[in-house]
């Protein structure tokens, strides 16, 4: 739920670079958007997940299954906000290239702090 959250931020802090003029990649609106898709899936599968736990031998399974699929969805989204950090390191630069780089290095805390949350 937080990456999603943060997601919405992050569509909401795009949307405010274009007004002001800043560039921003289509490759980077790809990964926000990717990735806020990922994050509703990923809490689509959590849900399902606690809604057939209480079943006896089919909870089981079926949560075993999905807890396996949300994995590798974890890991797939943990890539992907490591490829966004780059990317909006790289927007950042290009548009203005004397941002600090304290900023990019608190976004990609951020961003390691998603992937363990």
């Amino acid at each position: 739920m937080l990456l999603f959250m943060y997601m919405i931020f992050v569509i909401y802090s795009i949307s405010q670079l274009k007004k002001e003029g800043k560039r921003v990649s289509l490759f980077t609106k790809i990964v926000v958007y990717g990735l806020l898709v990922l994050s509703l899936i990923k809490i689509y599968f959590g849900l399902v997940a606690f809604i057939f736990s209480p079943l006896p031998l089919i909870g089981s399974i079926v949560s075993f299954a999905l807890g396996g699929m949300r994995l590798v969805l974890k890991i797939v989204i943990a890539l992907s906000l490591l490829l966004l950090s780059l990317s909006l390191f790289l927007d950042s630069k290009k548009s203005d290239p004397d941002t600090p780089l304290i900023d990019h290095w608190l976004r990609l805390g951020v961003h390691i702090l998603l992937i363990i949350i």
